[in-house]
This record gives C-alpha cells, structure tokens and sequence, in this order.
C-alpha cells in the first residue's frame, strides 16, 4: 500500500506535512473533550479494522464478509484474557489478533477456492455461525446478555479518555507502520501484481493462491486487535456488536475511503464512524443511514479511489 501525499510531493515537504499532522494528532485530547475525544478514539480503532478489511479487498479484489467474525474474536479473546485472567490489555489485545488470524488462515484455505459472490455468501455464513456460539457461550461470553469488559489499561495502570487515546494512536501508528512495510515488500509487490492481474501473476510463476491466504490472514489479524481494542473502549459487548451490519461497515470504509490505500483505510473510518456519531450528537440520527448509504451511492458514481483520491479527480476534471 501507498501512503502518498499529493499535496507535497518533495521530501522536505513530505516530513513538515507529516510532523504537521502527528502533532494535530497528539494535541487533539487538548482540544477536544468529552464525547468528542471519544469518537476520535473509536475512529482510530475502526482505522485498524478498515485496513484490515482494505489488505484483502484492495490488494486482490475479493470481498470477504467476515470481518465482523475476526473483530468478535478480538473483543471476546480480549474481553476473557483481561478480565478473568488479568492480562494487560496490550498484551491480550495481541493475543487475540494473533488468535485471529490462525481462525482465519484456517478458514481461508477452503474459502478461497471461491470466487466474487460465491466467497461473500460463505463467510456471510461465518457470521451467523458466529453470533450462535457467542449466544451459547454460558458464562464465559455471557451469553445473549453480553459481558462487561474491563477499562483499558497499560500494563495494569487503567488509563482516562487522554490516556486511552494516546495508547490507540501508538498502536495505529504501530501497526500502520507494519502495514506501509509489507506494502513495500516482496509480498506486498506480489499481492500488488496479484490486483493487477491475477492471470498475469499466475503467468509470471506467483502462487496467487497462497498470496490470497496470506492477505486473509493478515487482514484477520488486524480485524482482531481493532476488536480487542474496541470491548475496552464501549465497556461492554454482545452478539449483536458483531452482526452483518459490521462486516458491511468495513466493506464501506473501504470504498469510501479508497481501495488499496493506508491513507484511504484512515479517511474511510473517519467518515464512515465520525459522521454518524456526530449526526446523533445534533439530533439527527434518523438520517444517519441516509448519509451512510448516500455517500457509498457517491463514491462508486464518482470518486472511483475514494475520499483518498478526490484531490486527484478534481485535479483531472479541471484540467484544461
């Protein structure tokens, strides 16, 4: 994946602009308070999640339905290790990723024989299986009711809304990091070949097979760790936390964001989470599926790269 930045191509530029917006980012618990620094920590665990999502569906063209089975893992792995075993949150939350990712790379063997619509009917089954054994997990997912989930915390000091923020933006960057890093990689240029044309790489000798398994994996492991985080930050969690309506959302950041993209995956999960909660702050949350629906309408009309590449289209529709 590419984290380019159009607006300052030159080195020099690139690094201001950067350290411009690390610096917006750290002073934003400065700025903003209460509800609103609140959002701003769940947009950063959607980021994760949205470029999980963004790992499978922009680097090979599938679209899987499974996310919400990955985030469900992480939360309830997570929620179980911190709370009846006392496991620092960190530590769970990579517990629970890698968790993750072994259920998904298990079920990516035999998922991945199918294609397009086929592939999205079948982990859209996962789902439902899922929700049926969180229901019956007795005490230990608590069932229908749900379960509380202790408060985050970092290696047993439990953390306030600045705090907590702070943790969440250094694992994003973090894991962000390692995302840009595989993007540049032998596996990131072949999975790239792969979107490019999958006949093509299948020609040139990759194993798209395996290439499409490793994607799976990886974007299984993301999703994890955004679940682990997120039980922490909502305090509670239950079946319905995790139902097809999540795996869309992902799919949604996605597109509205950008395919393929890190900064496209972080745009995504800022519109796709921000707006709503914004529109239920002002009352309005009758319209919030209306915006939500309206702006997925907009982005496959109009911005075919998404909130990541309007400054592109713009450029190229005005240019004389």
């Amino acid at each position: 994946m590419s984290l380019d930045l159009p607006a300052a191509r030159s080195r020099p530029g690139r690094l201001a602009l950067a350290g411009l917006g690390i610096a917006v980012l750290l002073a934003l618990p400065f700025i903003l308070g209460g509800y609103f620094l609140f959002i701003a920590s769940l947009v950063l665990v959607y980021v994760l999640a949205a470029f999980g999502t963004n790992l499978l569906t922009g680097y090979t063209n599938l679209i899987s339905l499974a996310g919400a089975v990955f985030f469900g893992i992480g939360a309830y792995g997570a929620a179980i290790l911190t709370g009846e075993y006392g496991v620092t949150l960190l530590v769970a939350a990579l517990a629970a990723g890698l968790v993750a990712m072994v259920v998904g790379l298990l079920l990516a063997i035999p998922l991945l024989r199918l294609e397009e619509v086929f592939l999205a009917m079948a982990t859209l089954g996962f789902v439902m299986i899922f929700a049926e054994i969180a229901k019956s997990g007795g005490e230990l997912t608590g069932g229908e009711n749900g379960m509380g989930v202790a408060a985050p915390d970092l290696f047993g000091l439990e953390l306030g809304g600045a705090g907590t923020y702070w943790m969440l933006l250094a694992v994003v960057a973090v894991l962000m990091w390692m995302g840009a890093n595989f993007g540049a990689s032998r596996w990131g240029r072949a999975l790239k070949a792969v979107k490019g044309s999958e006949s093509a790489a299948r020609i040139m000798g990759l194993d798209t097979a395996r290439l499409k398994i490793v994607a799976f994996a990886l974007s299984s492991f993301y999703c994890g760790v955004a679940g682990a985080l997120y039980g922490p930050l909502i305090r509670f969690i239950d079946p319905s936390t995790f139902d097809l309506m999540v795996s869309i959302s992902f799919v949604s950041m996605v597109i509205v964001g950008g395919l393929g993209s890190i900064r496209g995956s972080i745009l995504g999960a800022a519109f796709v989470i921000a707006v709503p909660q914004c529109l239920t702050y002002l009352g309005l949350d009758q319209v919030q599926r209306s915006v939500y629906g309206l702006a997925m309408i907009l982005s496959l009309m109009f911005l075919p790269g998404g909130l990541s590449g309007l400054g592109h289209t713009l450029f190229r529709r005005h240019r004389p």
